[in-house]
């Protein structure tokens, strides 16, 4: 286990009369997963695209087994010399996955997830902040994986009022169906939230690094220059038809973003999602000789809507397959 530290319209999610307006609410009630997951380290140091590392927060130890980037210039070469059988996008990605710890290692030590910290959701009326917890089992394909994410939230300080409880929102997916309930008591999604939570399984990054295991397609859309850093644009398609086009660092073979549109609501056009992942020395972890981003920023339409800042993560983790199918603690 790996300990981070830090210094610190329908109505919905209604503490003390604190409405959500309903362009955010299918975000917050179903994306509060986003991201979560998962891994990188340092010795791969590259300027960072966006904002700089919040003051306050320490930086934190690197104890990275992941390969360097002499070593992965060494795997580049032996991967051309051994003349692979594989596409200009497999061979990235296949590169990618060396950068993250190794195929063998993500799937041996993500087979059980556990990871908890804090989350920010913005809505018309002022963030929601609180704790953030996601628990997921592997499976055989990636959209079949087990997941709930448990939240506590607190209203803005503008709707609070005293003694006013924090809202307790739990949403989960068995294996067949997505599930929610809120404050103790079951609840029905709303329409869009189950499309929306299940994203995650077929548009995050791990999902581009278990192409092969799905049987998803890989597409080469060319070099790309973001904000001066050199990346490889690869689109991912499912078997099921869902694209993501995700940005590869030329250099580190980092995913440093990822972008897709879901269909929320039948007759309306498609939200378009994007995934920033930080790996700047004061957000980036390595859990079990794999590389974690630590914190990621996820916008809809352009607008920011949702940050999730990891503080810990287990790996391996013994979890009971039962609190994917019911609201329990353990």
């Amino acid at each position: 286990m790996l300990k981070l530290s830090k210094k610190s319209g329908s109505k919905s999610l209604t503490p003390s009369g604190f409405t959500l307006s309903s362009t955010r609410d299918v975000v917050i009630v179903a994306l509060t997963v986003a991201l979560i997951v998962v891994s990188y380290s340092a010795g791969l140091a590259e300027p960072q695209r966006t904002n700089r590392t919040p003051a306050g927060e320490p930086e934190r130890k690197d104890d990275s087994k992941v390969p360097d980037a002499k070593a992965l210039e060494k795997a580049k070469k032996q991967e051309a010399a051994a003349q692979v059988k594989l596409t200009q996008a497999e061979g990235m990605v296949e590169l990618a996955l060396i950068a993250y710890g190794g195929r063998k290692q993500l799937d041996t030590v993500r087979a059980g997830i556990q990871e908890s910290g804090s989350i920010r959701l913005a809505t018309d009326q002022g963030d929601l902040s609180g704790n953030y917890v996601l628990r997921s089992l592997r499976k055989e394909k990636s959209w079949q994986d087990l997941l709930r994410v448990d939240l506590e939230l607190s209203a803005p300080e503008a709707a609070q009022t005293p003694n006013a409880a924090p809202i307790k929102y739990v949403i989960g997916f068995n294996g067949a169906s997505v599930w929610s309930a809120q404050n103790g008591q079951y609840v029905n999604p709303r329409s869009g939230a189950d499309v929306a939570f299940r994203a995650q399984l077929t548009h995050e990054y791990m999902a581009l690094l278990r192409y092969r295991e799905d049987g998803s397609k890989l597409d080469y859309i060319g070099p790309e220059t973001v904000v001066g850093v050199d990346t490889n644009v690869i689109e991912l398609t499912t078997q099921g038809g869902d694209k993501t086009r995700f940005w590869l660092s030329a250099k580190t073979y980092r995913i440093l973003h990822c972008e897709y549109e879901l269909k929320l609501v039948e007759g309306q056009p498609p939200t378009k999602y994007r995934i920033d992942y930080y790996y700047t020395p004061n957000s980036a972890a390595v859990v079990q000789n794999t590389l974690v981003p630590v914190r990621r920023e996820m916008k809809q339409d352009g607008k920011f809507v949702q940050e999730i800042k990891l503080t810990n993560i287990t790996y391996s983790a013994k979890l009971d397959p039962e609190v994917f199918q019911h609201l329990q603690e353990q």
